[in-house]
């Protein structure tokens, strides 16, 4: 009977001779199955999948079981994981947020700068005894972090928290100056600092902050408008950007990281938060390229330490307490300061305690130029793996809580469930009107897009159905590899918009979205009898769009609000959606309206001081000079209302029609909001003409300019001997 230290031997020799797995396919078929399973074990024990990824990778790394062997490809894969966390970053921060916190982004990336280098700074020069330059380059690392737990945030769906939104700007602010510090003393310590460096380094950080920030944006809408129908070729463009943009950095002398965010600023006007495009960039970031990066860091940690003596685990152990104190007193002064509730102080320091990306940047080249030793290097690798559990069992916390809050508060601000039904019986225009609903959709909202395949009850009802229903699946299929939902419908009705109209009620619709089909012809209706009588017939709101090339290239929005709008009960709902919409563009915003219609609506897209949109007061609609001539690629949102109702305006009604016949290449969206009851307190405005009303004024002018002729003529006849 074999004794147990042969069984031993034996498993030990089958693990030498197999082990680590150096076929390229194994590789991946093991990571990827880690990536699957690692998330799933871990949350049955309530720990984050990050941590989750991380540990896994410890497992299999070279220190531990050694079950992968590191290759080549192994490596590409986790760069541009880390590549990816810090373009996404980029790439979901709200600008307005942004613009808005600026000031606070600014201080927070002050304070996790200064309060971590000072305090390692002292730290390693009377507790450690380093060197001068040893000391400011390890304690500058302390000042890093690395948005390794941003995931959690964008799965919690809070990315646009305040909160979150000032650590995506500190993160810039902290992590730029200490990879640059990083390039100065390198030079320092090699000798090769001089007047030429300081010249080269200027230089080269203007022109990598020109090319992603003004020429990328560009570049981009003008790609994007060229290659509209190849969806697969804009997401490999966003890919080449991304590492394009990390390779102008390390010439401009600093990681890639700082290009990888510049890049995800750059195009964060040119890609909606809530496009099919953002939708493929989210998914195939968290889904492979992030868990990579996660799992090679996790590689990197060796378990043996622990067990070489006392030295390297109290050496260990003060870099880690250092590490996570001085981020958190970061967190506590900004939230002091601004006086953000514990659990944006929370979120504040879990997203910001995290040293992985540039902290391993910093301690690599400081070993390498000879200013760290091998203590140095284990002590910074226990960090990590300390620092991102810490981060994730923070930020997943605080992260729930914030996201239930925001919720709750949500829930009282609107007592609807927001659901878009988009009826298609010419299934021409489907994508454009599913990518237009998916940019408006409410983000915290869980209901699907419900597009309506509906055609007439005829002989051949049965094959216009296949086919338009063919065409919108296929339109479904662009956006079904990630968390958007689309649920297809389909009737066949006598009547098209009746049809549609009893579907709305059926699926407690709150919005249709329609085509815009111009009618010629002796009637001269608008909009075509299908939209008349949807507007007739509907209480629902409704939102009649003509658009003509991808909604990213837009440059300019032009928004005309209809007078005395605000009196609307559907007011808040419909201006809600046209800022959703806007912001999604950001892009240049020019407002039309009364004084009083303006004020609410820059109170409903939070924009009280009137910093986000140039408003233009105007005391009448017969004239706007943007409507004669507008320029390429402007986009008109006209905030109309039904007939019959206290905001209805002809010049309002008259204006899509004009714009279309006079441009027909110029794109616009009409928003009527829901049929409810007016308010009535007094505030209707004088300029608010009826059928009646209008006809009256033309008589009058018709009569004035008969009267006119007369009297100048009996004037000349007066004149004459």
């Amino acid at each position: 009977m074999h004794s147990f230290s042969e069984y031993f031997l034996q498993f030990q020799h089958f693990l030498n001779h197999y082990l680590p797995v150096k076929n390229p396919v194994l590789i991946l078929a093991v990571t990827l199955l880690i990536i699957l399973f690692a998330p799933l074990l871990f949350r049955r024990f309530r720990i984050p999948g990050i941590i989750g990824l991380i540990i896994a990778g410890v497992l299999i790394g070279p220190h531990s079981l050694h079950i992968i062997e590191s290759t080549n490809s192994f490596e590409l894969l986790s760069k541009t994981g880390l590549l990816y966390i810090m373009f996404l970053a980029g790439l979901e921060i709200d600008m307005q947020e942004f613009q808005q916190n600026r000031n606070k982004s600014i201080v927070f990336g002050a304070l996790t700068f200064l309060i971590p280098i000072t305090i390692g700074y002292f730290i390693c020069m009377y507790v450690f005894n380093f060197s001068l330059w040893s000391s400011v380059l390890l304690a500058s690392m302390f000042s890093t972090h690395t948005l390794l737990s941003y995931p959690i945030v964008s799965n919690m769906g809070i990315v646009k928290n305040r909160a979150v939104q000032i650590t995506f700007g500190g993160t810039i602010i902290t992590d730029s100056a200490v990879l640059i510090l990083l390039g100065i003393i390198t030079n320092v310590v090699t000798g090769e600092i001089n007047g030429a460096f300081w010249l080269r380094i200027i230089f080269s950080l203007s022109l990598l902050l020109f090319s992603t920030l003004y020429l990328l944006p560009k570049i981009t809408k003008w790609f994007f408008r060229n290659i509209e129908a190849q969806a697969s070729s804009q997401y490999i463009y966003v890919l080449a950007v991304v590492f394009i943009s990390g390779f102008l950095s390390e010439l401009a002398g600093v990681e890639p990281i700082i290009g990888a965010f510049l890049a995800g600023l750059g195009l964060n006007k040119v890609i909606p938060n809530n496009s099919i495009l953002m939708n493929r960039i989210v998914f195939i970031g968290n889904t492979l390229f992030i868990p990579f990066f996660l799992i090679s860091a996790g590689m990197l940690v060796d378990l043996r330490l622990f067990f070489k003596g006392t030295n390297a685990l109290v050496f260990a152990g003060i870099l880690s307490i250092a590490g996570l104190l001085t981020k958190y007193l970061a967190a506590y002064f900004t939230a002091l300061i601004y006086k953000y509730n514990k659990f944006e102080r929370n979120i504040i320091f879990g997203l910001s305690v995290s040293h992985a990306a540039a902290t391993l940047a910093v301690i690599k080249v400081g070993f390498d130029i000879g200013l760290f030793d091998q203590n140095v290097i284990n002590g910074t690798i226990i960090l990590i793996l300390i620092s991102c559990m810490v981060s994730s069992f923070v930020t997943e916390r605080a992260a729930r809580n914030i996201a239930i809050m925001e919720k709750d508060f949500i829930k009282k601000g609107s007592d609807k469930t927001e659901r878009i039904l988009i009826p298609v019986s010419n299934p021409e225009n489907i994508q454009r009107l599913i990518d237009f609903a998916l940019l408006i959709k409410d983000q915290e909202s869980g209901e699907p897009i419900y597009p309506l395949s509906i055609v007439e009850d005829e002989e051949d009802a049965d094959e216009k159905m296949n086919v338009v229903k063919k065409v919108i699946e296929g339109a479904v299929e662009q956006i079904a590899s990630g968390d958007k939902k689309v649920e297809v419908l389909k009737k066949v009705d006598l009547s098209i918009v009746d049809g549609i109209a009893r579907t709305a009620k059926a699926y407690n619709i709150t919005d249709i979205l329609i085509s815009y089909k111009a009618q010629h012809g002796t009637s001269n209706i608008i909009f075509g009898t299908i939209a008349d009588n949807l507007l007739s017939k509907t209480k629902q709101s409704v939102i009649i769009s003509k658009i003509l090339q991808p909604l990213n290239s837009f440059k300019r929005v032009i928004v005309i609000l209809s007078p005395n709008a605000e009196l609307e009960n559907g007011f808040y709902r419909a201006c809600t959606k046209i800022n959703i919409l806007v912001k999604q563009l950001g892009t240049e915003v020019t407002v039309f309206g009364l004084d009083e219609t303006i004020k609410d609506f820059s109170i409903v897209a939070g924009d009280k001081k009137r910093n986000f949109f140039k408003y233009v007061p105007i005391t009448g609609f017969e004239y706007i000079e943007m409507l004669n001539q507008p320029q390429e690629d402007d986009l008109f949102v006209f905030l109309s209302a039904r007939k019959q109702t206290v905001s209805h305006d002809l010049h309002i009604d008259n204006m899509p029609k004009n714009l279309n016949k006079n441009n027909e290449f110029t794109s616009f969206a009409i928003f009527y909001p829901e049929l409810t009851k007016a308010l009535q307190d007094g505030r209707i405005s004088d300029m608010t003409t009826t059928s009646l009303e209008l006809n009256f004024e033309k008589v009058k002018r018709a009569t004035e300019k008969i009267t006119g002729i007369f009297k100048k003529n009996t004037g000349d006849t007066d004149k004459k001997p």
